[in-house]
């Protein structure tokens, strides 16, 4: 644990991770946030849109939902803040037009012909025996150091169980390629699988959203922050030396007594001028998945039923496109409980044209890609925390969502002896 008192702290990064650090620090110390991006929040990132009758619609195109199982530091966080949430419907739709199949997962028969395919019943049953097959597995120990495509090969599963099931909604939850997904450690998928209710079709967590979008949490967080916030302002280099730590923007040097680095692990490394051989080591593992992200009005990426749409909707490409990116659309109503006669979708990836007219937003956010040499690297990361007065925190610390970049922020504030 640091005890210094009144220490001068930068933090670089201004996305959840940065948020939480930069919240606990400011209790005892003087922070400065340095953030890339002309706003705070990282993908917490809330497009407000003009509906034309003075009430604007608030969609969120980044961090959207949480649920009351596995985020229990992130609510912690916003109700201190005071921020509220709202329940959020969550289900999950596969839609393949090539073949023109789609079912919903809390509605499979919305499809009426699904009713009448024998293919699609042995998908049902399938899906059973996988998520009790995986359960076993795991209680057993035996997918250490297996990837999930070798998981699925060698308990015996299907090309359509991987094709129609397992990979889109893996694909679909960490926003990464097929061909990634396949590559992703089968025990880190299973934990995470269990943990979130997603081996059984029963006793699901509620799931959230926050009430006027994701960037009321931000702007909570903004108001009561004492320290200083610089946005815009890209970190280029760090170098630790003679006690202290020199941080460049393309603005300005400073000198602070200590950074903590809550951006990607590829972007922490290249800002380290000087890496030790563990950070180097470390940070290197790590990669990181482009995904393009459109927040429109375009219900021609919705499956052509109505009655199917989920709150996920993946697009399943061409069978020679399957090792392409995720294609994935988010029906933002549903999720956020937007009362608006319009349909806000937010697409992944779109393989097909989005109508000009109906487009607002056109962004890019990039997610870490979970192989075997990254995941191994992720008992080792909390070690560099501390080491010539630098700490990192972010979501690559556990499976890569809000939750796991709120709980290795508050394991820096806990460095400082501050809890959240």
């Amino acid at each position: 644990m640091t005890n210094e008192s009144s220490l001068d702290i930068a933090v670089a990064g201004g996305g959840v991770a940065g948020i939480v650090a930069a919240y606990l620090l400011s209790r005892r110390h003087r922070v400065t946030l340095y953030e890339k991006n002309n706003y705070v929040g990282g993908h917490t990132h809330t497009i407000e849109v003009d509906e034309g009758n003075g009430f604007p619609a608030y969609v969120d195109t980044g961090f959207i939902v949480f649920n009351d199982r596995t985020y229990p530091n992130f609510i912690r966080f916003i109700e201190q803040l005071g921020v509220s949430r709202l329940k959020s419907a969550m289900s999950f739709t596969y839609w393949d037009p090539n073949i023109g199949f789609t079912y919903n997962t809390t509605r499979p028969f919305a499809d009426k012909k699904n009713l009448l395919r024998p293919s699609f019943w042995r998908l049902l049953f399938e899906i059973n025996r996988f998520n009790k097959t995986t359960r076993r597995w795991l209680a057993e120990k035996r997918l250490a150091d297996m990837t999930l495509n070798q998981y699925l090969r060698l308990a015996g599963f299907s090309a359509a169980l991987a094709r129609h099931y397992v990979t889109p909604v893996s694909a679909a939850i960490w926003s990464t390629g097929e061909r990634d997904i396949m590559d992703f450690p089968a025990q880190t998928f299973a934990r995470f699988f269990e943990n979130h209710g997603l081996l059984s079709f029963s006793g699901h967590p509620q799931w959230y959203t926050i009430q006027g979008g994701s960037h009321a949490y931000v702007k909570a967080f903004l108001k009561t922050f004492p320290g200083t916030v610089h946005t815009g302002r890209p970190v280029r280099k760090i170098a630790r030396e003679n006690g202290r730590v020199r941080l460049w923007t393309d603005e300005a040097e400073a000198t602070h007594d200590k950074v903590v680095i809550a951006a990607h692990a590829d972007e922490a490394l290249a800002m380290l001028a000087d890496p030790s051989d563990s950070e180097a080591s470390l940070l290197s593992a790590w990669q990181y998945a482009q995904n393009r992200v459109i927040l429109h009005r375009d219900t021609s990426c919705l499956p052509p039923l109505q009655g199917t749409w989920g709150s996920w909707n993946y697009r399943q490409g061409p069978e020679k496109a399957v090792r392409g990116p995720a294609t994935l659309t988010y029906y933002m109503n549903r999720l956020q409980q937007l009362s608006s006669a319009n349909h806000y979708c937010v697409t992944l990836n779109p393989d097909h044209p989005i109508e000009p007219g109906h487009m607002i937003a056109d962004l890019n956010y990039a997610h870490p890609t979970f192989d075997k040499g990254a995941a191994e690297t992720q008992p080792d990361l909390p070690q560099l925390n501390g080491i010539n007065n630098t700490w990192f925190c972010g979501s690559y610390f556990r499976y890569g969502f809000h939750e796991d970049a709120v709980m290795s922020a508050a394991a820096v504030g806990r460095d400082f002896g501050v809890e959240l």
